[in-house]
């Protein structure tokens, strides 16, 4: 037992400094960190094409990639930590300091986005049941993967994760109010529920990820690379995983559901972007707005579709489509405005 005492200190010795100094340990960490760096930064030039690719393989070899589905919520979990590792608190105190871009944003989550959802199904004369759909979606709140867009897009983290998380819990409210005075139809949520999911997807893995930045930040900022790679990562898994699950869902939607779901998408980005810097918001806020108002939660959308729509088929469908088509078009956009940071 003393033998085996003395071998493990020995290599505490050797691993403690190693572990703590990423260009330590006789220059074996050195190449590693270039290394990762190197992966990181080809992901990243690349990340489009890449997903390209994924997505082909998902929708016409699926089984490969329908362990994904189940896991999705652990990966956003997992870059929500990543993010989290490159925040502080103070970001989110200028949130509370400085409220009017996170006021902007949450107002035009509640009005744009359901009135855009609205005046594009009845426009383009949808059934009543594909409009309760289309209203669904354009009332529910921000989704988690916006987050993860704002991050790879240089946004305002700090300004995306508050209207999450406060857009999620207004949505108890505010969507069943919305669903029904555009389309008739009461829906009820959970606040308990919602509040659950909010912690375990979103506040819980960001808070724990600040607490260890503050506490390792000398250490955690030489290996950021590594986080944004994980992210990026776990982004294409989300992407091929949603792709191979719903991907024939888009196929059989039809051609004018997948091109007013893809418009209300496109219409979310340029207004959040466009109303906001008009409004005086930062550019950097004003992604973070963007992403807000045009991936939603689909996921909650496509929740309440079964559980208060069931007899309805098609209530599922724009929900079912968008999940597929903001996975798409988020990624690409963010990785288009990465290389515009502005202020």
């Amino acid at each position: 037992m003393t033998s085996l005492r003395r071998r493990l200190l020995r290599w505490n010795v050797f691993l403690y400094p190693i572990l703590l100094n990423p260009n330590s340990g006789s220059g074996r960490k050195k190449p590693a960190m270039k290394t990762v760096n190197m992966i990181a930064a080809f992901v990243n030039k690349y990340l489009i094409y890449i997903m390209i690719v994924l997505m082909i393989l998902a929708y016409f070899m699926p089984q490969p990639f329908l362990w994904i589905p189940p896991r999705i919520t652990n990966l956003l979990s997992i870059i929500m930590f990543c993010m989290g590792m490159t925040l502080n608190f103070n970001a989110f105190k200028m949130v509370a300091i400085q409220p009017k871009a996170f006021i902007i944003g949450l107002l035009f989550q509640f009005t744009i986005s359901p009135l855009v959802a609205y005046a594009l199904a009845q426009l383009f004369g949808l059934s009543s049941d594909l409009v309760i759909g289309f209203v669904l979606l354009g009332s529910v709140s921000g989704g988690t993967a916006s987050n993860v867009m704002t991050f790879i897009g240089k946004g305002d983290v700090a300004l995306t994760v508050s209207m999450t998380t406060i857009s999620t819990l207004l949505a108890t409210l505010v969507t069943p109010f919305l669903t029904y005075l555009l389309a008739g139809k009461y829906t009820d949520i959970s606040f308990v529920q919602m509040l659950l999911s909010v912690l375990q997807m979103v506040l819980l893995p960001i808070i724990l990820g600040v607490i260890v930045h503050r506490l390792m930040h000398h250490y955690i900022d030489r290996w950021l690379q590594t986080f944004v790679l994980i992210s990026s990562v776990s982004i294409l898994l989300i992407v091929a995983g949603t792709v191979a699950k719903n991907g024939a869902v888009i196929v059989q939607s039809g051609l004018i559901v997948i091109l007013l779901v893809l418009l209300h998408n496109l219409i979310g980005y340029g207004a959040g972007y466009g109303l906001s810097r008009m409004l005086g918001v930062s550019a950097k806020q004003a992604k973070s707005i963007m992403f807000q108002l045009g991936m939603k939660n689909t996921g909650l959308a496509i929740s309440l579709a079964n559980a208060h729509f069931a007899t309805i088929a098609a209530a599922v469908t724009p929900a079912a489509v968008g999940m597929v088509i903001h996975q798409i078009t988020g990624p690409i956009l963010a990785n288009l405005v990465s290389k515009k940071e502005g202020n």
